[in-house]
């Protein structure tokens, strides 16, 4: 069985375990599971039946299956389990980077670190054995650059006795400096041997099983005279390798102590370490000048956004239009891109938009003030990590206002179905659970459903739920904004749009480009007027409420003008 949250950059592991089944007409049970704590216990539970099983999750969802990760990792198996977490150096798509590797070994958990998906298939083999044979957990660690990779790769038959995994020296050069890496550091490091011309003087040795710590790497580094480790992210091999006095990595600032390795920087560091150890004119190769020379091209500066005609954005404006002085507690999501908009001043992890409210609320109030709190959570996460929170806020009528961002999908990780859609991973469907029927069994006394793109009834609900609560309301007040999102509806060929006249009445004062923050906003410098651009706009019609000049009655804009997309829920 296989079980798992969505998660970049582990979501497309599901799927391919989905597909797999079909083709190979393999009986696996797949599930989308709340949240990772669930996915695990799930998974552990088969393989406690003698199953083989397999959870998927992302590296900080890790961190909410650890209570029973902690408890489990001793506990003797009838089958085999495989956790497979997805690091995200850099990070690219997640508040924090972490390393799976480095709580792996803490807790003497063998651990792999595949370089390619080739390796990665034949690691999952090998750790399913692993596990088989010990009826302990084993973990396979992906970083993003391997996740979201594509490669041909050839299945192993059952019987097969050992993978193909490359666990050992790459390249054999000298013995002045020998360079231990893994997973996608160990490619990007022999590519740049070969580039600066530097095999047949300094050595590599891959290192794929991170734990227990193979024999043969201290043995190599024990040959080198000095040993630059690269790894991401955290000092694993390094810890393991000791030997401060000739090892070069992030201990003594060699290698940088955040971010992804990517090629420039290993390369920085290779040309660096070669030159301290007497290899520096191999380094300088003519194809450096070009290499520089493709350095210095420079492309425009697109911060994030949320995407053009998203109903999060109109949610957003329409939210800090009605009370600009709110603290705003935000969370984990697309939605966390309302921070450009001035509608997110805080940003922990899933679920804490409302626990943080919670704590605003408590001191507020301890303060003897009132000052407005407006928190935002999208329906997959209510569903992930919110439940307990607000079931704990409600029953201490803790004052403040919570807008459910329901957009019908797990849109930032792959339009993954939500627990209210009523879908299964494997297509068939299930039982929908209805947010509202949740929020309503808690006792919330103030409860709003509505569309996002009535944005002057998004402000007015917005307003109405504020001084429900500084009227002395026993909060939280919960308004839920459903509208479908813009790519999820695309995807299944329904109408999402219809032309828009920006430039009607536009008087060039760039209010809406600076309040509503639309990727397809761009202003025309010679006529002085915001555009839209045709290739971008989805012709929601949301930016229209955003002109000043059509809110101060200036112009022949009516509401019924935009409101033309049709309601997903009718």
């Amino acid at each position: 069985m296989a079980a798992a949250y969505p998660g970049t950059p582990s979501s497309e592991i599901l799927p391919g375990i989905i597909e797999f089944k079909g083709r190979e007409k393999k009986e696996i049970y797949v599930e989308w599971s709340v949240n990772e704590r669930c996915a695990f216990e799930a998974a552990f539970g088969a393989a406690m039946a003698g199953k083989k099983a397999v959870c998927i999750m992302k590296q900080v969802g890790l961190n909410v299956a650890f209570p029973p990760f902690l408890a489990g990792k001793d506990m003797a198996l009838n089958g085999a389990l495989v956790i497979i977490s997805c690091d995200d150096p850099g990070p690219q798509s997640s508040q924090t980077e972490q390393d799976t590797r480095l709580i792996a070994t803490l807790l003497s958990v063998p651990v792999i670190d595949p370089a390619s998906p080739v390796e990665a298939c034949d690691a999952a083999f090998h750790a399913l054995k692993l596990s088989w044979r010990t009826k302990r957990p084993v973990i396979l660690r992906s970083t993003h650059r391997v996740s979201h990779a594509r490669e041909a790769v050839q299945l192993l038959s059952p019987g097969s006795r050992t993978a193909r995994l490359h666990d050992g020296v790459k390249l054999k050069g000298g013995r002045a400096l020998g360079i231990v890496a893994s997973g996608m550091s160990s490619n990007v490091a022999l590519d740049v041997i070969a580039e600066l011309g530097l095999q047949r003087t300094i050595s590599l040795y891959k290192a794929v099983t991170i734990f227990p710590v193979s024999r043969t790497l201290l043995a190599f580094t024990d040959a080198m005279e000095k040993v630059l480790v690269l790894e991401e992210t955290d000092e694993v091999l390094e810890a393991f390798i000791g030997k401060e006095n000739k090892v070069y990595g992030r201990r003594n600032g060699y290698v940088p102590r955040a971010g992804e390795l990517t090629y420039n920087v290993i390369r920085d560091v290779i040309g660096r370490v070669a030159e301290e150890t007497g290899m520096g004119e191999s380094v300088f190769s003519p194809d450096h000048a070009i290499e520089e020379a493709v350095s210095t091209v420079r492309f425009p500066q697109r911060p994030p956004k949320l995407c053009a005609g998203c109903p999060h954005r109109a949610s957003f404006w329409a939210m800090r239009h009605a009370c600009p002085e709110a603290v705003f507690s935000g969370d984990i999501g697309c939605y966390t891109l309302g921070i450009s908009m001035g509608a997110v001043d805080t940003c922990l992890d899933m679920g804490g938009s409302v626990g943080l409210a919670g704590g605003f609320a408590n001191a507020f109030q301890q303060d003897g003030a009132f000052v407005p709190i407006i928190a935002t959570v999208g329906d997959s996460t209510f569903f992930h990590a919110t439940l307990p929170l607000l079931y704990d806020a409600a029953r201490k009528g803790k004052r403040f206002v919570l807008v459910i961002l329901d957009n019908g999908t797990t849109a930032m990780t792959g339009m993954q179905p939500t627990p209210q859609s009523g879908l299964r991973a494997d297509g068939p469907a299930g039982r929908r659970i209805a947010i509202t029927d949740v929020v309503k069994s808690f006792g919330i006394g103030f409860l709003k459903v509505l569309d996002p793109y009535d944005m002057p009834l998004v402000s007015a609900t917005v307003g109405e739920a504020v001084d429900y609560l500084k009227k002395g309301g026993k909060g939280p007040a919960v308004i839920i904004a459903i509208r479908e999102c813009l790519l999820f509806a695309k995807g299944k060929g329904r109408q999402v749009s219809m032309r828009v006249n920006l430039e009607k009445d536009c008087v060039g004062c760039k209010a809406c480009l600076e309040l509503f923050d639309c990727p397809a906003f761009f202003f025309d410098e010679k006529e002085g007027k915001v555009k839209a651009d045709e290739n971008l706009c989805v012709g929601c019609g949301t930016c229209l409420f955003v002109c000043p000049m059509k809110r101060q009655g200036k112009s022949t804009f009516s509401f019924q003008e935009s409101y033309f997309i049709k309601h997903p829920l009718g």
